[in-house]
């Protein structure tokens, strides 16, 4: 009788234990694109970002997929529901509209980008209402940047990708450029001669430090559980140790 019901309590305890989601496998897709070095479809392991986020699924048995868009239609196809989700976006209240948002991943280090001959020096954004800044379609630039551009306190010129913004600023066409600085160093080295590059350089002073996250279609079946998910996973990789391990080597892969 007692061993009875022992094992009657113990099959008991055991459905009050939520099941594991090591069991349960799921497939998704992710949009992608063009951000060396986090992103790239032809980087090593996809890029930084991409191999974190890889990484950080797979550990709760999510098996991730990438599909690449042009910068301004990556995440369109995430907000749409054409894909399961994005990644590499910072929050905003447009964008919580149609995403669910996970836990930061990496934050984005973003200065302005300028002509070497033709320095702007700011203490607050507001100090370069008189210059032209660059921006590309789809991004967002921190919520004090919207509200100035908004009220047309900051006067934008938008273009679709960063490449043109750079070709902009070395033209004069534009005075400063947004950007993340490793992503802005490394668009420069692989897609401008020198003489051109060397017209080129960047603010110490970063404008934003911009989180970067993974984003999930808000009306997908299983969109909280993969917020879940992915965010225990990031956990365990920077629990383990591997999350800096996996930056620093895909780092040297990418840049050998």
């Amino acid at each position: 009788m007692k061993l009875r019901l022992l094992s009657k309590a113990i099959a008991f305890s055991l459905m009050l234990v939520p099941l594991s989601y090591a069991s349960d496998p799921i497939k998704i897709r992710l949009s992608n694109q063009e951000w060396a070095p986090y992103m790239g479809k032809d980087l090593a392991e996809f890029g930084i970002l991409s191999k974190l986020v890889f990484e950080a699924f797979a550990r709760e048995n999510v098996q991730v997929s990438y599909e690449f868009y042009p910068n301004n239609r990556t995440l369109e196809v995430a907000r749409k529901g054409i894909l399961d989700g994005s990644f590499g976006w910072a929050i905003s209240a447009e964008r919580q509209k149609d995403l669910l948002y996970t836990d930061p991943v990496l934050s984005a280090t973003m200065v302005f980008f300028e002509r070497i001959n033709d320095k702007k020096p700011w203490k607050k954004l507001s100090d370069l209402k008189n210059n032209r800044i660059g921006v590309t379609l789809g991004n967002y630039y921190s919520d004090e940047f919207a509200l100035l551009e908004k009220q047309k306190i900051l006067n934008t010129d938008r273009a679709a990708d960063d490449l043109t913004g750079f070709r902009k600023l070395i033209a004069g066409h534009i005075d400063l450029f947004p950007i993340d600085i490793e992503v802005g160093q490394y668009l420069l080295q692989h897609n401008f001669a020198p003489e051109k590059r060397v017209q080129i350089t960047w603010q110490k002073q970063p404008f934003w430090l911009a989180p970067m996250h993974v984003v999930i279609w808000n009306k997908h079946p299983r969109g909280k559980e993969l917020i879940d998910r992915f965010n225990s996973g990031l956990k365990k990789l920077k629990a383990s140790g591997d999350f800096q391990k996996i930056v620093d080597e895909t780092r040297n892969k990418i840049n050998q």
